[in-house]
């Protein structure tokens, strides 16, 4: 095959197949001219015989993966707009998320509770979750002060001090024994147990203890639920 009959195969130029000339031309002619004289692209271009010889990689790119705060970050922001209780499953299945990762984002919002800002997350009924004022921001006086209502008696003890109200995911001891006895006696009086007036002032607060229409102190429904002592018929689901 003579320089001629070569270039006009390749579509190029005579001048064109000269190996000085090879470094100028596409990478496609000078693959089909190797193809064409049975050898390695490198003998045409010895230059390049490196790049020729690298192995050839796939890198498929995978979309990066989302970090537990920035879901974390997403399940706050859920429960606000949702403005009201939900469980773990059913913000997985508006996010259109898996159970796990739904699980890692609460985990990671409750470790670090400064995520969510002014709020916090907080667990209700069994396995609800929502959004509540944080309680570590404001002092005793400001929280009196900003709380609507009768700012003499509001978040008072019955002594006259200040008093916060209970956060639902932290329980005293003498918190947990008046839940105790409202679950085993239907219902707990203060007036019964002078010294517990506080801590079922907190828990009434808090939404663990409920007052009837018939002025008992019993435990909210949200707590017989947890408990399995109502049906979840008898309960918002969410």
């Amino acid at each position: 095959m003579t320089s001629w009959e070569l270039a006009d195969l390749l579509g190029v130029h005579e001048s064109d197949i000269r190996l000085d000339a090879l470094p100028n031309q596409p990478l496609h002619v000078v693959l089909e001219l190797a193809r064409h004289l049975d050898l390695h692209p490198a003998d045409l271009t010895p230059f390049a015989e490196d790049v020729y010889h690298l192995p050839r990689h796939h890198q498929v790119q995978q979309p990066p993966k989302p970090s537990t705060e920035a879901d974390a970050v997403a399940v706050l922001n859920a429960l606000a707009h949702a403005g009201r209780p939900v469980t773990a499953d059913y913000l997985a299945e508006t996010l259109h998320w898996n159970t796990d990762r739904t699980t890692e984002a609460l985990e990671h919002a409750w470790d670090n509770p400064t995520l969510g800002g002014p709020y916090a997350l907080r667990r209700v009924a069994s396995a609800h979750f929502t959004l509540t004022p944080r309680m570590d921001v404001l002092t005793d006086e400001q929280m009196n002060a900003i709380h609507p209502g009768n700012h003499t008696a509001t978040w008072r003890n019955p002594n006259g001090t200040h008093r916060r109200p209970l956060q639902r995911d932290v329980l005293s001891d003498l918190d947990a024994t008046v839940l105790h006895h409202a679950w085993h006696h239907g219902s707990v009086s203060a007036d019964e147990h002078r010294p517990w007036a506080h801590a079922i002032a907190g828990l009434i607060d808090a939404g663990y203890l409920t007052i009837t229409t018939d002025g008992d102190t019993v435990l909210a429904d949200d707590v017989q639920y947890g408990l399995r002592a109502i049906d979840t018929d008898d309960v918002n689901p969410y």
